[in-house]
């Protein structure tokens, strides 16, 4: 791409994306990126971008992003999330880093601040502005962000050592494109570090499959709009719900990665609310607030308010029975 008066000029297709110089985005879409159920899912990440997001963004300076991103790494160490643990923040120097779906644009800005080139891509323009403003705070590496589609990334093959996404790909109108193109635009030798959902877990079993029978959605919609339609909240300044939710199996993960090696998949992420029982999830933050626990600072960023973490008892329980798929998969050199 190459930037010339509000437009970036991609030379090797010819088009032309409008360029917001304010913020420094533009919206990299081909034809296929645009209408459709992408509106939606657009809409609908807008929303959740709004509810979380928004009001954390509009207070922020550089002092508080720089505070914050060291709460955030230190609650994704208590975690034990891919972003530390599969992608270790002391070898990122130099590093040349994809990022698809950064929501709030927390775990680009940590790779930023460890020395990695960070690339950032959204679909949803909020989340894409929301990234680029947080990577301008941030001092250290290199940081960009663009308004882009997984499915149709504009970038040319073998441009990245890493791209990293977590929780996003599932929620794609054509995860299997997503992981395609991912595979394309990393280097040889290249590793994508994802999180996807799991099916085997207590959320999908003990929550999910519940709210899908007794609402009825699970014998309206086929499982990945039924799932979608249940999960990640509700819809709070529009009326477009979550599209698209995927969970795998590890067999259903060894087909959509057959085309990487060395592949490896840690799970993740159990708490004792992960079951449609009323009330639980307030039940557990009382008793882990009378036992101790307090809510960590580092989810503002993350989850647009404090979070409590896993106890040692449910990361463990986490390895057997988590709703996260930790990947590590690389491309072959």
């Amino acid at each position: 791409m190459s930037l010339r008066d509000a437009s970036l000029d991609c030379p090797a297709c010819g088009e032309s994306h409008p360029l917001d110089s304010a913020r420094m985005i533009a919206a990299l879409f081909s034809q296929d990126s645009r209408g459709g159920l992408k509106d939606n899912i657009r809409a609908w990440w807008g929303d959740l971008y709004e509810q979380l997001y928004g009001p954390t963004d509009r207070a922020l300076d550089s002092g508080q992003m720089e505070s914050l991103l060291d709460q955030t790494e230190d609650l994704f160490h208590r975690r034990q999330m891919a972003a530390v643990m599969e992608m270790p923040l002391d070898r990122l120097a130099g590093q040349e880093v994809l990022e698809i779906g950064p929501g709030g644009g927390a775990h680009s800005c940590l790779f930023k601040r460890h020395g990695a080139s960070v690339t950032a891509i959204d679909i949803t323009p909020q989340r894409a502005i929301s990234t680029a403003f947080k990577l301008s705070l941030v001092k250290g590496g290199r940081g960009r962000a663009y308004n882009a589609d997984a499915e149709n990334l504009p970038f040319q093959d073998n441009s990245f050592d890493i791209v990293y996404s977590n929780g996003v790909l599932h929620h794609s109108e054509d995860t299997d494109k997503t992981i395609a193109e991912v595979f394309r635009v990393l280097k040889p030798g290249g590793k994508a570090i994802l999180m996807l959902y799991a099916r085997h877990s207590a959320v999908f079993w003990g929550s999910i499959v519940p709210h899908g029978l007794v609402s009825g959605e699970m014998f309206r919609w086929p499982e990945p709009q039924w799932i979608g339609r249940v999960t990640e909240g509700k819809p709070k300044f529009g009326q477009t719900k979550n599209p698209f939710t995927r969970v795998y199996s590890a067999k259903e993960l060894d087909r959509l990665l057959a085309a990487f090696i060395h592949r490896r998949y840690r799970k993740s992420s159990f708490q004792w609310d992960n079951f449609a029982i009323p009330r639980l999830t307030q039940i557990r933050a009382r008793l882990l607030r009378l036992l101790g626990h307090s809510a960590h600072p580092g989810g503002v960023l993350v989850y647009g308010a404090p979070f409590v973490p896993e106890t040692k008892l449910e990361l463990r329980l986490g390895r057997a029975i988590g709703f996260a798929w930790n990947i590590v998969a690389e491309k072959p050199a």
